[in-house]
């Protein structure tokens, strides 16, 4: 019965027994583990227009935040990055260029990238088209033979896969294949730097 009785203690502190000493604030660790602190009491303004952040460092310290921070950047970080090479581009597989032709093609605008998100377009874009990809303008839509067949591929940017190209079946319209070498959008490179 010993037993039975100290098992059904420990259940109890986790009930609604256990609740109860919550409750009545009997414990002090336990209270505010529990409840919490009011955090006015902490020194912060709620009320306050500006971020908290700015102006609490943490519940152990007295002063407030400065707002410069207290390290130092390495010098490593005001190095400027080397210039874009274009000769890294015909590293990448088809899908790698897929992705960055069409990741920095569709990103909102921002000025300070604007520049290298249009130059990271151009450049997949001109090294597709060199390893015999097309670009189809209207349904920006890549096409290209397949070595040895007649069948006709194209890039799926919802899959991101390559899959067979059918004219009125592949939700790109009934645009027909291109034919011979010609580019399917008829760019010159002009596609990307439209977009």
């Amino acid at each position: 019965a010993g037993q039975g009785g100290s098992s059904q203690e420990k259940p109890d502190r986790f009930g609604m027994l256990g609740l109860l000493s919550v409750i009545r604030m009997v414990d002090e660790n336990l209270t505010l583990v529990a409840l919490g602190t009011d955090l006015t009491s902490l020194g912060l303004n709620l009320n306050a227009s500006e971020n908290l952040h700015e102006t609490f460092v943490s519940p152990f310290v007295n002063n407030s935040a400065s707002r410069t921070p207290e390290y130092n950047l390495p010098r490593c970080y005001y190095i400027s990055p080397p210039a874009l090479k274009t000769v890294f581009f015909q590293k990448f597989c088809d899908m790698t260029l897929f992705y960055i032709f069409y990741h920095f093609l569709t990103r909102p605008s921002d000025a300070p990238h604007l520049e290298l998100r249009t130059s990271l377009v151009k450049y997949a874009y001109q090294e597709l088209v060199s390893r015999g990809w097309h670009h189809q303008q209207e349904g920006n839509l890549w096409l290209k033979r397949a070595e040895g067949t007649n069948a006709v591929m194209y890039f799926d940017l919802n899959l991101m896969e390559l899959r067979p190209f059918v004219p009125g079946q592949t939700g790109t319209g009934s645009a027909s294949p291109p034919a011979g070498g010609g580019s399917a959008g008829g760019g010159s490179g002009k596609a990307a730097e439209s977009h």
